[in-house]
């Protein structure tokens, strides 16, 4: 089969071998695979590792079901979990799957991922997908568990005012998750036209660049209020301490963005304000919710999506994205190396 392998600092399209469903396995013919933003991250930071696969935001058809996996067949429509956790742990026994520090990933390194024609992971990690959601829009269900996650986590209460420092894939859900758990006014900060205009279609109250001269101050009276919390969904070097400056005391900073580096912070300014901060990482049973979400209608995914290209774009693709631009989503389509 085909696939994007990392070699020598690059992403490049191999013959690889392709992947057979062991005991509780089940193989993946991936329709779609979604790159996020933290495959970027991974690639600008030397992360990945030569003849790694990555990709764990993968969705497609049953190919292959192993020895002692009940529940599906060849054909079915699925999306799979980029993680298995070891159910053992003191977090797993608590149901904290998504810190548990023994989980078995796909996609990031360690466990080919899909990045290619198919991918093979535990049956345990695959999710049916509701015929009312389409093939594009179910391959952001993993991007949409990330956003429904850090809502939820969150303190969020109807009338609420809330901002987000980035909308980027992940900050533009957060938007529409937060506009449905009630929240009043939801303004924005980012650099980029193209998400902004996406943005104000979703819902955003208040749109701001992140050269505002005296950006909290604007913010504050934009909204009519200091925003109760902040989701930093950007994870760049200054929008942490952004963040603090503008939340409300006794308000709460939630990070969602991935950063790779150390972030200066002020800490007396969060002494000020009594604030909290509070960290969201990935997801812990949100999968089905997100589903139930598209299907319903409840939230616009596929506006999300601004490119398709072939797995043999993927490697320039990355180093693209790791520059200014304009993209929002973009999908791998497999099939595409094939016309």
């Amino acid at each position: 089969m085909k696939a994007a392998v990392a070699r020598n600092k690059d992403i490049v399209l191999e013959d690889v071998v392709k992947p057979q469903a062991g005991p509780g396995e089940v193989v993946l013919k991936v329709r779609y695979c979604g790159i996020c933003g933290s495959d970027v991250h991974r690639f600008e930071a030397g992360g990945f590792s030569d003849g790694a696969i990555y990709g764990h935001e993968a969705y497609g058809l049953i190919e292959e079901v192993g020895e002692g996996v009940e529940g599906w067949k060849k054909g079915d429509r699925a999306v799979v979990i980029a993680y298995e956790p070891c159910r053992k742990c003191r977090w797993c026994r608590q149901g904290e799957y998504q810190i548990c520090f023994q989980k078995t990933w796909i996609g990031l390194g360690t466990n080919p991922g899909g990045f290619a024609e198919y991918v093979k992971a535990f049956a345990t990690m695959f999710v049916r997908v509701p015929e009312q959601v389409s093939d594009r829009a179910a391959t952001l269900a993993e991007p949409l568990a990330v956003a429904l996650h850090a809502v939820r986590s969150s303190p969020i209460r109807v009338g609420d005012t809330v901002a987000i420092i980035g909308t980027g894939p992940i900050g533009l859900l957060i938007l529409q998750c937060l506009k449905g758990a009630g929240a009043r006014a939801v303004g924005v900060i980012e650099a980029a036209r193209a998400r902004r205009d996406l943005a104000a279609r979703l819902g955003a109250d208040v749109i701001f660049t992140p050269d505002t001269k005296n950006i909290g101050f604007e913010m504050t009276k934009a909204l009519g209020t200091e925003p109760d919390m902040v989701f930093d969904c950007a994870g760049g070097t200054s929008t942490l301490q952004g963040a603090i400056d503008m939340v409300r005391p006794h308000g709460q900073v939630i990070l969602v963005g991935v950063s790779m580096e150390p972030v200066p912070i002020l800490p007396i300014q969060w002494q000020r304000k009594e604030a909290v901060l509070k960290t969201s990482i990935a997801y812990r049973d949100e999968f089905p919710l997100a589903l139930e979400w598209m299907a319903r209608r409840k939230i616009d995914v596929e506006s999300l999506i601004s490119d398709i290209i072939p797995l043999k774009e993927v490697g320039s693709t990355v180093k693209a994205l790791n520059r200014p631009n304009q993209q929002i989503k973009i999908l791998i389509d497999p099939a595409l190396d094939h016309i």
